[in-house]
């Protein structure tokens, strides 16, 4: 006759250990609030996105760039989003027909916009708007892009869940 203390022990044992392990990999998956590992912060004041750390620092935003130096994929902060004037008809196209999400940031509603559109360079290329505003009520977008088959396919959400206000509200 087996030892029914003895099995029971071990199960509890085995459930502690794959407990411990698990949350040892949820907690060693980001650097900060949806920042993967591997990832820092770009402050664009009022927000901080997380972008990897091998993508270069460019005026309101990072780049990506290629082994061939072309541009592979890119994150901008605007907090004017209308400077710039009207979108072209293209990119007002993609926007018409573009997959809309809700989502809140640091309490913030906000709007997520997906879309296909070819990068500059006329590749395919995936595309996320965001459209938020700052605790003051001042609209702020951030984009970003990614040509077809340059980084991972789920970079655009991990850049979208990393974004925060870099201010404070009580200021």
């Amino acid at each position: 006759m087996r030892n029914k203390t003895a099995k029971s022990r071990r199960y509890s044992l085995t459930g502690t250990a794959l407990t411990c392990l698990v949350l040892a990999t949820l907690s060693a998956c980001s650097v900060g609030a949806g920042a993967p590992d591997g990832w820092r912060y770009l402050r664009a004041d009022p927000l901080a996105v997380a972008v990897p750390k091998t993508w270069q620092d460019v005026r309101g935003g990072a780049v990506l760039r290629g082994p061939d130096g072309r541009t592979d994929a890119e994150v901008a902060v605007s907090a004017n989003p209308g400077a710039g004037g009207p979108p072209d008809k293209a990119t007002a196209t993609a926007l018409a027909t573009a997959r809309k999400e809700s989502l809140d940031f640091d309490g913030q509603p906000g709007q997520v916009l997906s879309y296909a559109q070819a990068a500059p360079d006329g590749r395919p290329a995936a595309r996320v708007e965001v459209r938020l505003h700052d605790y003051e009520g001042h609209p702020v977008t951030v984009r970003a892009w990614t040509a077809d088959g340059a980084a991972d396919p789920m970079l655009l959400r991990r850049i979208i869940n990393s974004i925060e206000f870099a201010t404070d509200p009580n200021r």
